[in-house]
């Protein structure tokens, strides 16, 4: 009744109570009649049924889906296949097509993501749905790849029109404590098992977002530690809900809308996350916490000087008189070495990282590698040349040229080195601030490349030894 469709399960092999219950329908059809509320019997479901079409959209009760009405699929298909071969658009036009396929978004999932671009581009024209039907009508926007690509997701997702399941992941959660955070250089994620478990993942961000708003970085961190939890454990997380605790309101929201059309890019990053919950069929609800209550935090603000880098260009020399090479034993996908080519190395990672080939030097069983180049913290100078003798494995590394407990360690496997910096040189190493901005890192003693080799025994070298 009223748009709400009544159901009958008969529990008893005659026909009593279900002509009880159509009586009483039609009573109550005749009360709310007289009370004054406009009945369409055509609208009515008097009779149960499994299968009803509601608001425009078919629900289908047997399967638990929603799903779009095969009249407006094959109404909507040519529209948007008209609307691809455009270059230009008039406002109302697009603005017409938009708000159709927005009433379809209960039964198309990712539907919302993908309608952001458009929303935006209108919002960039200067003209609004309530200035006059000539001003919008007159008013052309340009069709970008971006605007193309969410019609072309449309146009799949009418095509294959599989529904919205009813199905929700609310009361199965999993058991861990999921938070993810960012800083302006690092992002972080943690994931704590009730069995003492930990898992996580952290590194610097691309040079591609370090210039980008917070909201984006909080996004990608928050993908990033999702994506860690699909690849290590898919089993595990499938049909649950994920709470992740996030402390950034705005990331929150935008999850909860379903996009934003005020930032693209946050918009991009969160229909990646859609995909892994909806390709990892589990759902994420986010709960917003203040940061230091965010246990993530801590590793996106670990000091800086502990991720500098080696310029390319210093790089290059090294690769020509040592080279080639096709590991970087201790490097995050922002640091990790490339190739001549531009090809990056393969490498091993301090956290979790999608890219690397593994998670802690320390950790990995070194008797496949070869051709291996490592710049370490210089805190753990000691220790990694003491894993590469055990494990037989030469390598090229950059090293301080000071006094401290390893030299003699070092200088006994050493048969080539040159010295790649002087003392507070500004040109060949670079480590991130804390804002994200890419500065020169300036030691106070000299640098130096060595090659090592655990197989023979060099000569000495006193360079080490200044």
């Amino acid at each position: 009744m009223l748009g709400m469709t009544e159901q009958l399960y008969r529990d008893s092999p005659d026909n009593v109570q279900f002509y009880s219950a159509m009586r009483a329908m039609v009573v109550v059809s005749i009360i709310l009649f007289k009370a004054g509320y406009f009945i369409s019997t055509s609208k009515c479901c008097l009779i149960p049924e499994q299968f009803v079409t509601f608001l425009g959209i078919d629900c289908d009760t047997k399967y638990g889906r929603f799903l779009v009405p095969q009249e407006r699929v094959e109404k909507y298909l040519p529209v948007l296949q008209g609307f691809l071969s455009k270059q230009w658009v008039s406002f109302a036009d697009m603005e017409k097509l938009v708000g159709k396929l927005v009433s379809l978004e209960c039964a198309v999932p990712a539907g919302m993501w993908y309608t952001r671009e458009q929303y935006s581009a209108m919002r960039l024209s200067g003209v609004s749905s309530v200035d006059s039907k000539k001003t919008r009508e007159n008013k052309y926007i340009k069709i970008s790849d971006e605007i193309r690509e969410e019609w072309q997701m449309w146009a799949y997702f009418l095509a294959q029109n599989t529904g919205s399941p009813w199905k929700s992941f609310n009361n199965v959660f999993l058991q861990a404590d999921i938070a993810s955070d960012a800083s302006g250089r690092e992002y972080a994620g943690v994931v704590d098992f009730p069995s003492g478990t930990t898992k996580v993942t952290a590194g610097e961000f691309q040079p591609d977002l370090l210039d980008e708003d917070i909201q984006v970085k909080e996004a990608e961190a928050l993908r990033a530690t999702i994506n860690m939890l699909v690849m290590e454990m898919p089993d595990l997380i499938k049909g649950k809900t994920l709470v992740c605790k996030v402390d950034n309101q705005v990331l929150k929201a935008v999850w909860e809308r379903k996009g934003t059309s005020q930032n693209l890019l946050l918009n991009s990053i969160g229909k990646q996350i859609f995909w892994l919950q909806f390709l990892g069929k589990f759902h994420i609800n986010l709960n917003y916490v203040k940061s230091e209550d965010n246990v993530s935090d801590k590793f996106t603000r670990q000091s800086p000087g502990l991720e500098a880098t080696l310029s390319q260009h210093v790089f290059s020399t090294i690769w020509r008189k040592w080279g080639p090479f096709e590991w970087d034993l201790m490097a995050s996908a922002a640091t990790v070495k490339k190739d001549p080519q531009g090809k990056k190395l393969r490498f091993f990672s301090r956290y979790f990282e999608e890219t690397a080939s593994g998670v802690d030097l320390f950790a990995q069983n070194l008797a496949w590698i070869n051709k291996a180049y490592c710049f370490p913290p210089i805190p753990m100078i000691g220790m990694t040349v003491k894993f590469l003798k055990e494990q037989g494995k030469d390598c090229v590394m950059i090293l301080p040229a000071i006094n401290a407990p390893w030299v003699n360690q070092v200088s006994a496997n050493i048969v080539d080195l040159i010295e790649i910096s002087k003392p507070f040189q500004t040109t060949q190493f670079t480590v991130l601030n804390q804002s994200g901005k890419r500065v020169p890192k300036k030691y106070p003693h000299a640098m130096i490349a060595v090659k090592l080799c655990f197989e023979t025994l060099p000569n000495t070298l006193k360079f080490l030894h200044v």
